[in-house]
C-alpha cells in the first residue's frame, strides 16, 4: 500500500505544479500592455523589447536566453535560432524560437552588420517571450478569451425552451450550447431568435 500512497502524493504534486502553471499564464495573458509600450511598424502593432524583458523577469524571474545559430539567408537577411528556458512553478520549459531580420546594406556594403543581428535577436527573443509566457498576448492577438455562458445565461436560455414548440429547434439550440457554438459572444442574439421561435 506504501507504493499506492507514493504515486498519490506524486500524481497529487503535479496536478498542483499544473494548475500553478495554468493559473499563472492564464493571469499572464490577461494583462494588458500600456498603449505607451505598444509600437507599430509597416501597419504591425509590436511590443517594446524593454517592456516585454521586465515582464518576464516580474513573473518569471529565473530565466535564460541563448542563441542557438545565426544565418545568413543570402545577404539580405539574417536568421536567428533562439532558446527561451524559464524556471516555471518549479519546473524547467523552453521555447525555440526562429525570426530574421533584414540586412540593411548599400552601394558599399553592408551599413551595420551589429545592429542587424541585434535586431534578429530581439525579434527572436520576443518570440520565444510572448509563445512561452503569454507576455504582451493582447498586442500579439494570442489571448484567449473566456467566451462560456455565465450559469445565468444558462439557465435563462433552458428556462425559455420549454415554451418553444418546435423541438428540433430546441435540441439545435441545447447542442449549441454543449458545443459553445452558442456562447457569451453570441448570447443576446441567440436571446433575439429564441424569442422569435416563441412567437411562432
Amino acid at each position: 500500500m506504501k507504493n499506492g500512497k507514493d504515486v498519490m502524493v506524486k500524481n497529487s504534486g503535479l496536478i498542483e505544479v499544473e494548475t500553478s502553471v495554468i493559473t499563472k499564464h492564464s493571469e499572464v495573458s490577461q494583462l494588458d500592455t500600456p498603449n505607451y509600450y505598444v509600437k507599430q511598424q509597416q501597419g504591425f502593432d509590436y511590443v517594446d523589447e524593454g517592456y516585454m524583458r521586465h515582464l518576464l523577469n516580474l513573473h518569471y524571474p529565473i530565466w535564460k536566453w541563448e542563441i542557438i545559430k545565426y544565418e545568413f539567408i543570402g545577404d539580405t537577411a539574417i536568421a536567428v535560432h533562439g532558446r527561451l528556458t524559464i524556471v516555471d512553478s518549479g519546473v524547467e520549459r523552453h521555447f525555440d524560437s526562429i525570426d530574421a531580420h533584414r540586412v540593411a546594406s548599400n552601394d558599399k556594403g553592408y551599413v551595420d552588420i551589429g545592429n542587424d543581428l541585434k535586431s534578429a535577436n530581439t525579434d527572436c527573443f520576443k518570440v520565444a517571450v510572448n509563445r512561452l509566457c503569454n507576455i504582451a498576448d493582447d498586442v500579439y492577438r494570442k489571448r484567449i478569451e473566456d467566451i462560456t455562458l455565465s450559469t445565468k445565461q444558462k439557465t435563462t436560455i433552458k428556462g425559455k425552451l420549454k415554451a418553444i414548440k418546435d423541438k428540433a429547434s430546441v435540441v439545435r439550440i441545447e447542442a449549441g450550447i454543449e458545443k459553445m457554438t452558442i456562447n457569451s459572444t453570441n448570447y443576446d442574439a441567440t436571446m433575439r431568435k429564441i424569442e422569435t421561435l416563441i412567437g411562432e
